[in-house]
């Protein structure tokens, strides 16, 4: 498997490349998990960032997303939600 600090990096620049600026400026590592998806190792990685709401603003919420990023190549092979016990 590529070294986590690898797979943490590429999701990283993944989420910068496909979301909002505003989004992305404060991201924050808070999970890593390898696993297993469609048979392929994987790296789970969960990042948080600010949870925008209307005009832009935060209001300190954060949202959560996970990231697979295979094993191997290093690609990105899925980003979902990641809903959190609590933060609703």
């Amino acid at each position: 498997m590529i070294p986590v600090k690898d797979a943490v990096a590429l999701a990283v620049q993944f989420a910068r490349n496909t979301l909002e600026p505003p989004r992305t400026s404060e991201l924050l590592l808070e999970e890593v998990e390898p696993s297993t998806v469609g048979g392929q190792d994987v790296w789970l990685i969960t990042l948080s960032m600010p949870r925008l709401f209307a005009f832009g603003q935060s209001l300190n919420a954060r949202e959560f997303k996970t990231f697979a990023v295979h094993g191997v190549t290093g690609e990105i092979l899925s980003m979902k939600i990641r809903e959190v016990a609590g933060t609703q």
